[in-house]
């Protein structure tokens, strides 16, 4: 699956009824690489919150109508989402493999310095006109 746009992020729910002893297990890819986004399922289990949060928080995952999407495990001025695999481990040099030269080859980290400020999405137009958006239709 990799190499096709919307198969890098997926969200999986795993649902149980103890009621009536049944599993579900829901998979949903994001449509975007770039910018992974995804519908909430906060309004219909509310335990969800948590879990889309580390998401969110590990991942970069952004979830449409979370009520309050922020960091949950990493620090509020923490910069790049560190369970990503293209987020360099150690240091200032990051490895790829070059099918050209046909070898691994070492590179500046391309991750671009921004300034300290806490992502926070919330239920307010002004901070993600995007999320805005996707929730009217």
């Amino acid at each position: 699956m990799g190499g096709q746009p919307g198969t890098r992020f997926a969200v999986v729910a795993h649902l149980l009824s103890v009621a009536h002893n049944r599993r579900l297990r829901l998979r949903a890819f994001c449509a975007d690489d770039a910018d992974p986004m995804i519908d909430s399922l906060v309004g219909v289990w509310a335990s969800a919150n948590w879990f889309e949060r580390e998401a969110f928080d590990l991942f970069g995952i952004l979830f449409a109508g979370h009520p309050d999407l922020r960091r949950i495990l990493t620090d509020y001025g923490f910069i790049g989402h560190p369970f990503r695999k293209d987020f360099p481990l150690i240091g200032h040099v990051e490895v790829r493999y070059d099918p050209a030269k046909q070898r691994v080859v070492y590179e500046p980290v391309s991750i671009e310095p921004r300034t300290l400020v806490p992502r926070v999405i919330r239920d307010d137009h002004r901070y993600a006109p995007g999320l805005a958006a996707r929730e009217a239709q």
